[in-house]
């Protein structure tokens, strides 16, 4: 069942829909109408399509891959000829990565090839599908790590602010073909990227900033989904973090 249908008749791709933050945005977006490629890595995805209340696919997708990537946009075109919005949510990052001189070149290698040069392979096919589609919306999951540094946590981080420069400067190259690129900055958000993370050193990390929770996965698919909707038609190249204001208090 739609809510406010928000994205009636709009195609989207989702990427790393098979859980977490991107299993619940495109979960909404099918409820909003829209018709939802969800991209994921293993069978998961197919999971979360089985459960959606509106139309979504689940397809097996790698973004550091380009003939699958390239793949994936042919089938989108054949489908549903045309493609309306993108969110680049796929994307990892290792617990317990070493400091920065202890890190192996595989290490760096396999953090960037997903969150960075993935989002770059997934534009480089989708944006001219949505420039023959008439414009659209790309939403890509940057980190509040865009814009603070922690330890032990320096591809990722590293990833993540070339990433947010990556969304900037596609809103200019594309503003005159109706793209609108903005990236959403989520802090610490229940998903499985926390899991293994005990409740001793939950309540640690949390402490550092009083007053602050967990963010959960449908408020970030809420913020996702005004940016892509055209409720959000003067917004392109900003970056929205969501992090309970952790990052306002410094």
């Amino acid at each position: 069942m739609t809510l406010s249908g928000r994205l009636q008749g709009k195609v989207a791709i989702v990427t790393g829909a098979g859980s977490g933050i991107g299993e619940a945005i495109a979960l909404r977006f099918a409820r909003e109408g829209a018709r939802v490629i969800g991209v994921g890595i293993t069978d998961n995805v197919r999971t979360v399509a089985a459960r959606a209340e509106g139309e979504m696919e689940g397809r097996l997708c790698d973004v550091s891959n380009p003939a699958a990537v390239e793949g994936l946009m042919a089938h989108c075109r054949e489908r549903h000829g045309r493609l309306d919005v993108v969110v680049n949510n796929a994307g990892i990052a290792p617990k317990g990565f070493p400091r920065l001189h202890e890190a192996t070149l595989e290490q760096w290698d396999a953090v960037m090839a997903v969150n960075e040069r993935g989002v770059f392979i997934v534009m480089k096919y989708a944006l001219p599908l949505m420039i023959a589609s008439g414009g659209g919306a790309i939403a890509n999951m940057a980190s509040v790590g865009s814009f603070r540094a922690s330890a032990n946590s320096s591809a990722y981080l590293t990833s993540k602010g070339g990433l947010l420069m990556m969304t900037r400067a596609a809103a200019v190259e594309y503003r005159a073909d109706k793209i609108r690129v903005n990236a959403v900055c989520p802090g610490m958000t229940r998903t499985p990227l926390l899991d293994g993370v005990t409740d001793e050193q939950m309540q640690r990390l949390l402490a550092r900033t009083p007053g602050i929770r967990l963010t959960e996965p449908e408020e970030v698919a809420n913020l996702t989904l005004f940016l892509c909707s055209d409720e959000a038609s003067a917004i392109t190249g900003a970056a929205y973090i969501i992090d309970g204001g952790r990052c306002a208090q410094g």
